[in-house]
């Protein structure tokens, strides 16, 4: 009887190493050296767009699309849900959105300079905590 409750112990002592590895490998997603330099030649022509609506989109974009390079799945409020831990305020990541999400849906909605500042901030603060700036 020993026997059997040790080797199901053992099976469950291994079960718990073996999904806490997985989730701490999901958790600790890296980006690479290529996509580092990839977004932050992007983030360089954004920030010279005299168009400050367009910058703020391509910001959003640019962020959405490095958690995607990082392996991240879904919308970018989605990828924003499953990856709180990564910013150091999600609740800026969530506002900078937010202000893309006004540009893309409301009509006539217009970003005076102090809201480009803030939200451009919020935007470059997200990526590096993501560690890419």
């Amino acid at each position: 009887m020993k026997l059997i409750v040790t080797i199901i112990l053992i099976f469950v002592i291994a079960d718990v190493l073996i999904v806490g590895y997985v989730l701490f490998k999901r958790l600790r997603r890296k980006i690479s050296k290529v996509l580092k330099e990839e977004v932050r030649e992007t983030w360089k022509k954004i920030i010279h767009e005299p168009d400050h609506k367009y910058a703020i989109l391509e910001a959003d974009k640019l962020l959405d699309y490095a958690l995607t390079r990082m392996g991240y799945k879904g919308s970018l409020g989605a990828k924003l849900k499953k990856t709180p831990t990564l910013f150091e305020n999600i609740n800026d990541v969530w506002a900078a959105h937010k202000v893309r999400n006004d540009i893309a849906h409301k009509i006539n909605y217009r970003v005076d300079e102090k809201t480009y500042k803030a939200t451009m901030l919020k935007f470059k603060q997200a990526f590096k905590d993501l560690k890419i700036f």
